[in-house]
């Protein structure tokens, strides 16, 4: 919530980017313009200072959300465990793919921002018990860009590759030191298998962590001085993983206190070992739904919205009237404006009429 000292307040409950309804709205709610009628029309807009700042917090908001977490683990029983917070302006947009297993390919899933199945992947998993996530970094310079090639069909196709082959990182990694990925510039990859390897790849470096664990955040792991990022995620998650049982309750606290509030989509943690996979969705770490890669990817190749595995959920009821609420008040304001517009401008006719009447009388 921000506040103004001119009493402004503005709450906002979440901001689907991707709907231009959602801005409009937003700028509504923000009142960015101070609009005033003088004798019907004679309209002028001023952007105040208040607002500029608003807007300025605003900006350093999405600028920071896109802050996701990622973690991988040994259990003392053997058991592989990685999982992730998705951190971005908060949206019904997420989608889960699901691709089967053919001849020779492993089935897999992964997430996307978007209906296009062909987007890269914000995260995914495949049968043989690979699983992969991403963060973003500041930018850094990528090494041997020119030395390496573009994989055929793009750097989607590149990751659709690896959850069809491999099953392991050091696969990953061999084809990584091959091919280049567009955007590697400014992100971080977080590999883990079920054998126990955990790999990060970044623009300018890769490496295979030797020790019981794996946390990624906002920085370029291979930098020493952090990037200047100041993550109070890194420290929080490494303290719960050092001191607690490694296991299902101890990944939900994890992300649970290292979630974004109003920025964290939703969450995955998934057993590499067995297969088992939890899905959290805006932010209730009290419900999941679990599903296992075998029974997944057995349904066939389809895609669908995350929200739709928590339609009980009431929060996502709450989320999804309010988005009906804003649909339709959206719909309202554009209907009105041509109605408004038209008065405005008889108003104004109508008082160039008045004014040439009143001259034309004194005159007389």
């Amino acid at each position: 919530m921000f506040r103004s000292n001119l009493k402004l307040t503005v709450k906002v409950s979440y901001i689907p980017l991707t709907s231009g309804s959602r801005i409009v709205l937003l700028l509504l709610k923000l009142r960015l313009f101070d609009v005033s009628i003088n004798s019907f029309f004679a309209f002028r807009y001023t952007m105040k200072k208040k607002y500029l700042y608003i807007i300025v917090l605003l900006i350093i908001g999405i600028a920071n959300s896109e802050a996701c977490t990622e973690c991988s683990a040994k259990a003392k029983n053997g058991n592989i465990w990685h999982g992730g917070n998705e951190d971005k302006p908060f949206s019904l947009g997420t989608r889960v793919n699901i691709v089967a297993p053919a001849e020779n390919c492993y089935g897999y899933f992964y997430t996307t921002n978007s209906k296009n199945p062909n987007e890269f992947p914000q995260g995914g998993m495949n049968e043989a018990g690979l699983s992969f996530g991403g963060t973003s970094v500041p930018s850094t310079t990528y090494k041997d860009f020119y030395k390496k090639k573009d994989f055929p069909g793009g750097s989607s196709e590149l990751m659709f590759f690896i959850f069809r082959k491999c099953k392991t990182v050091k696969e990953v990694f061999a084809l990584f030191k091959i091919y280049r990925v567009s955007g590697l510039e400014v992100s971080q990859f977080h590999f883990a298998d079920k054998y126990g390897n955990f790999g990060i790849i970044v623009a300018d470096s890769m490496w295979l962590t030797h020790g019981e664990y794996q946390i990624s955040t906002n920085y370029n792991l291979c930098h020493p001085d952090k990037d200047s990022v100041q993550c109070w995620r890194y420290p929080m998650a490494e303290r719960i993983l050092t001191t607690k049982e490694i296991g299902l309750e101890t990944l939900r606290e994890l992300f649970d206190s290292t979630s974004q509030r109003k920025w964290t989509n939703h969450t995955e943690i998934k057993n590499l070992t067995t297969g088992d996979i939890w899905f959290y969705y805006a932010q209730n770490f009290s419900r999941s739904f679990k599903t296992n890669i075998k029974e997944f990817v057995k349904s066939g190749n389809r895609t669908f919205y995350l929200y739709e595995l928590f339609k009980e959920d009431l929060l996502l009821k709450h989320i999804m009237k309010s988005k009906e609420t804003e649909d339709h008040m959206a719909i309202s304001i554009m209907i009105s404006f041509p109605i408004i517009l038209f008065l405005i401008i008889y108003s104004w006719v109508l008082r160039r009429r008045l004014r040439k009447l009143r001259d034309s009388k004194s005159t007389q």
